[in-house]
C-alpha cells in the first residue's frame, strides 16, 4: 500500500508538457541540468548525419578563389581545344561522400586521381556528352556529336585523359601560394555506383561548374576529400583569419655632418632673349649682344639642375656675388631636409 501511495503522489500535468514542447523551452546542459531560461541562449540546428566543417565565411572565401580558378581554366581549356569554351561558377559545398556518389550520372566520366603530397582519392566529373564532345574536337571535328549519352571507348579514354589532366592541373595550381601539389590520374569509371574511394560518410569538398563550347554543354564536377585537403585548407583559413600588418610608420631622413663636405655643382643663369637659327648661325667671336639691365635682378641659382633661389648677383669687393631674394619650393625642400 506505501508503494500504491508512493506512485499515486507522482502527479504529471500532461497538458503542460505538451504545451512546453510545442514551445521548444526545454533545453539541457551537456551535463543533464535543464535551462531555466532557454531564451538567454543562441541556438543552432546541427544535423549529425550531414556534418558542416566549414563555416559560411570559410565557404565564401574558398568560392572566391574557386571563381579565379574557373576563369584561369577556361582560357587554358579554350587553347587547348582550339575553340571558345565557356565555364561558370555552380557551386561550392561540402557533401557526404554516399551523397556525391550516388549523383553521378549513369553512364558518366568519372576519373580517379589523387595528390601526390596529401593521402586520399579524389573524382572529377564530367558529362559523357561533354566528354564525347572533346574527343570529336580534338580529333579535328567541330565539336558536335549525337547527343544521346553513352560511354566513352578505351581509345576515347585516352584521348580525353590529356583534357581531364589539365583540369586537374588548374586546380592543382590555385594552392600554390600554400602548398604545390602534383596531381596523378590512377584510374577511370563509367558510373559511381561501385566507387569506394572514401567512408559513405566522409565529407566531400564539390566544385560544380557548367560547361559549354560549340552547340553542347553539361555539368563538371571537382570532389575532393576533406581530410584530403585539410592541410591546405587549413594554412588558407588561418592566413586569411590573420588581422592586416600595421603599416610601418616611413623615418623622415636625418641629416648627418659627413655630408657638410660633399660638392654640390652650382650655377647661376638668367632667361635673358631668344635667338632664331640664322641668328645664331651667324655668331661670331667680337660680337656684342645686348642685354635687359634688368636681368642681374632675375638671376636663379640652380643646384643639380633644379632652381632653389632667386636673387641679385653683383660684386663684392674683387669677387662675384650673389644675394638671394627669394627660395622656391625645391630650395625649402632642400633647407628643411639640411635641418631635419
Amino acid at each position: 500500500m506505501a508503494d500504491q501511495e508512493n506512485f499515486e503522489d507522482e502527479s504529471f500535468d500532461i497538458d503542460e508538457l505538451k504545451a512546453a514542447s510545442v514551445e521548444g523551452s526545454f533545453v539541457f546542459l551537456h551535463d543533464g541540468d535543464k535551462v531555466s531560461d532557454p531564451s538567454s541562449l543562441s541556438i543552432k540546428k546541427y544535423d549529425f548525419t550531414n556534418p558542416i566543417v566549414l563555416s559560411d565565411a570559410d565557404l565564401s572565401l574558398l568560392k572566391t578563389k574557386s571563381e579565379q580558378f574557373v576563369y584561369y581554366l577556361s582560357g587554358h581549356l579554350s587553347m587547348f581545344l582550339r575553340t571558345e569554351f565557356n565555364l561558370e561558377l555552380e557551386d561550392l559545398n561540402a557533401s557526404l561522400y554516399s551523397s556525391f556518389v550516388s549523383t553521378i550520372n549513369s553512364p558518366s566520366c568519372v576519373t580517379l586521381y589523387k595528390m601526390q603530397e596529401l593521402n586520399g582519392v579524389g573524382l572529377l566529373d564530367v558529362n559523357s556528352h561533354l566528354s564525347a564532345t572533346v574527343v570529336d574536337r580534338i580529333l579535328g571535328g567541330r565539336g558536335s556529336t549525337n547527343p544521346e549519352e553513352r560511354g566513352l571507348t578505351d581509345i576515347e579514354k585516352a584521348l580525353v585523359e590529356d583534357f581531364n589532366f589539365i583540369i586537374l592541373e588548374e586546380w592543382c595550381k590555385q594552392w600554390n601560394t600554400i602548398k604545390t601539389l602534383n596531381p596523378v590520374i590512377i584510374g577511370t569509371e563509367t558510373t559511381g555506383k561501385f566507387l569506394q574511394t572514401s567512408p559513405p560518410d566522409a565529407m566531400m569538398l564539390v566544385l560544380s561548374m557548367e560547361a559549354s563550347f560549340g552547340d553542347v554543354s553539361g555539368p563538371m564536377r571537382i570532389g575532393v576529400p576533406y581530410y584530403t585537403l585539410e592541410p591546405v585548407l587549413t594554412s588558407l583559413l588561418s592566413q586569411s583569419s590573420k588581422p592586416p600588418a600595421k603599416p610601418t610608420k616611413s623615418l623622415s631622413p636625418k641629416w648627418h655632418e659627413i655630408y657638410d663636405q660633399i660638392p654640390v655643382r652650382v650655377s647661376v643663369e638668367w632667361d635673358a632673349f631668344s635667338l632664331t637659327v640664322r641668328d645664331l648661325l651667324n655668331l661670331e667671336v667680337n660680337d656684342v649682344i645686348e642685354m635687359n639691365p634688368e636681368l642681374i635682378a632675375n638671376s636663379k641659382v640652380r643646384i643639380e639642375d633644379r632652381t632653389c633661389f632667386l636673387g641679385e648677383i653683383g660684386l663684392e669687393g674683387d669677387q662675384v656675388a650673389f644675394q638671394v631674394n627669394e627660395c622656391t619650393s625645391a630650395g625649402l625642400n632642400l633647407i628643411s631636409k639640411s635641418h631635419g
